[in-house]
């Protein structure tokens, strides 16, 4: 009796198909995927591919967070399966922020505001790299955020598209001064700086957040937040409502798309919104409650002395937050706690798609 027949062999599409519905949140097995031939390492690297199985998935994942370390920067992953990425951060830089799969830097770390530092745009997957001079005026805090700033862009695949990077910073008698410049690659300079007067002393604090057309910064005492509105070229002042912890406070984008922050109260993480109120002006309202303590796998919290929060991916609903001196995540959307590490200095997130190239 003859063998019956082979099956015919998928196609160039379906093979991308079936590939494309791989999990993103562990690219180890795309990986694996372009190790089994040719042909299929050929199809997974193509920037079709990229391209498919990016608008399949449209939210990337978390594939872990770069930290400072007391003479270094490096990255910890945190993906279903940790894999390392293509291009190592070097170990002087300074991990500033985080957009869309590229990061901006500070070379070298320096609490001198002068020395030649320069920031740098850098894909660690291609190893490019997009030099920004520092901005040439006076500033004793500053802080800085990288923005994309492609017209229409759907942030699905823009790392090699244009990009803002705002710089906000205090000067002056007492740091009273506030000033924010805007670098465009498009134009490789720096805006004419907008400055405003507080009266108060503001200094810079590193956590930031973009929400629609305006970007958020903290100061050291966290109780108020600096607004700088991109559109109409304006800075104006928040104020945090007067909460215990508040100094340790989170900026956030919401799942709705406004402002909000997160902050650790003992056991009780909380979860404030920035709403309209009826009589016009903006409040602070308490969105969410989480109870530490009832998460797996952590213990009795109130044990621990310190403990405070620390960063957010609010791309995917991440928090970190440090407790019995070990650093951890929560999943906002599963309430899934994760120990992470024992460094909770310079934490920023990293949230991009791992195709191989």
């Amino acid at each position: 009796m003859p063998a019956p027949p082979h099956p015919p062999e998928l196609n160039d599409e379906a093979v991308e198909e079936v590939l494309a519905r791989l999990p993103p949140d562990d690219p180890a097995l795309l990986v694996r995927a372009a190790l089994v031939c040719k042909r299929w390492c050929r199809l997974v690297s193509s920037p079709g591919f990229h391209r498919r199985f990016r608008l399949l998935h449209r939210t990337a994942p978390m594939l872990g967070f770069f930290c400072r370390q007391p003479s270094s920067t490096r990255f910890v992953p945190t993906a279903s399966s940790s894999i390392c990425l293509p291009y190592a951060v070097r170990p002087e830089w300074r991990v500033l922020s985080s957009r869309h799969g590229r990061l901006l830097v500070l070379n070298p770390p320096s609490v001198s505001p002068t020395s030649g530092r320069e920031l740098i745009v850098w894909d660690p997957f291609t190893d490019e790299q997009r030099r920004v001079p520092m901005p040439p005026f006076e500033y004793t805090s500053w802080s800085s955020i990288l923005l994309c700033s492609a017209t229409g862009c759907d942030h699905i695949d823009c790392h090699r598209d244009p990009f803002l990077v705002v710089f906000v910073c205090s000067h002056g008698l007492d740091n009273q001064i506030v000033s924010a410049s805007v670098y465009s690659s498009e134009t490789n300079a720096w805006s004419h700086p907008i400055s405003v007067h507080i009266h108060c002393r503001f200094d810079v604090a590193s956590r930031n957040v973009q929400v629609n057309n305006a970007v958020y910064f903290t100061c050291e005492n966290k109780i108020r937040i600096l607004e700088y509105h991109l559109g109409k070229q304006e800075i104006s002042m928040i104020s945090l409502p007067y909460l215990r912890y508040v100094p340790h406070a989170v900026l956030m984008k919401l799942e709705d798309g406004g402002l909000g922050f997160a902050l650790v109260q003992g056991t009780t993480l909380s979860i404030w919104s920035r709403e309209d109120g009826t009589d016009g002006y903006a409040t602070w309202a308490l969105r969410r409650v989480v109870e530490l303590n009832e998460l797996q796998p952590l213990c009795d919290l109130s044990a621990s002395p310190y403990f405070f929060a620390v960063a957010i991916a609010d791309e995917v609903d991440v928090f970190f937050f440090w407790a019995h001196d070990q650093l951890f995540t929560i999943d906002l959307r599963s309430s899934r706690v994760k120990k992470v590490g024992n460094l909770p200095s310079g934490i920023v997130p990293y949230v991009s798609f791992y195709t191989p190239e």
